[in-house]
């Protein structure tokens, strides 16, 4: 069966070599997702005092909500592949006066240096629709590893409202596009690993043209109780 997403054109090494280079302007161009990465932790219902990954923090965006979320006495632990997206993370948190709350590390999703069932919260975002096919199903394994038993799960993904093909998607796949995102449908990818109530939510993109090319997505799910 043909998969209703194109496969990823990027490989790891060049993926971390562009968003070395791109670190230090990434927010100035990606001022889109902060609306989406808002209405995720509004979503997540995170309450204080609980202890939250987010696996690809990137330059923070999403890390100073997080660390907002879970209060003086709760824990972000914020992974990234970059050491150049860590370091304009670390500023945010600094500059908010979180840093207590925040502990930064830099690795892989595909191996989180996590002991297992260590978070209530695992937060995702823009990272699978740079993924590779093949690494889905490891790196959500890994999600599930470390969540709690009843744990959520909350991805947030470049992506498009059904499965058919964009036109992004068709420059994407003849090496046209500069970016190395491409849009992805996570949501059916939970439930087969034991992932319970799954949902959805598709948010169009601003702008006539920009909507037709891509979306956001915002998933939720929730790891099994047992």
């Amino acid at each position: 069966m043909q998969s209703p997403m194109v496969e990823a054109t990027h490989q790891e090494r060049r993926v971390q070599s562009y968003y070395t280079w791109r670190a230090s302007n990434y927010d100035a161009a990606t001022g889109f997702e902060a609306e989406h990465h808002l209405e995720a932790i509004r979503r997540a219902a995170i309450r204080e005092g609980q202890h939250v990954l987010e696996a690809a923090c990137g330059t923070g965006r999403a890390t100073v909500d997080l660390a907002d979320a879970v209060g003086a006495s709760g824990r972000v632990d914020a992974l990234d592949l970059t050491d150049a997206m860590l370091d304009q993370a670390r500023a945010k948190i600094d500059q908010r006066g979180f840093s207590s709350r925040v502990h930064f590390k830099q690795g892989n999703a595909k191996a989180l240096p996590y002991p297992d069932a260590s978070f209530d919260v695992l937060y995702n975002g823009y990272m699978f629709d740079l993924i590779p096919f093949e690494g889905f199903l490891p790196i959500l394994t890994e999600f599930r590893r470390v969540l709690k038993p009843g744990g959520r799960l909350v991805l947030v993904n470049m992506s498009k409202p059904d499965s058919r093909k964009t036109f992004f998607e068709r420059l994407y796949e003849r090496g046209w596009a500069v970016m190395p995102c491409r849009p992805v449908l996570m949501s059916s990818y939970l439930e087969p690993l034991g992932f319970t109530g799954v949902q959805r939510l598709y948010r169009p993109s601003r702008g006539r043209i920009v909507s037709k090319l891509w979306g956001q997505e915002i998933v939720l799910a929730n790891k099994a109780q047992t």
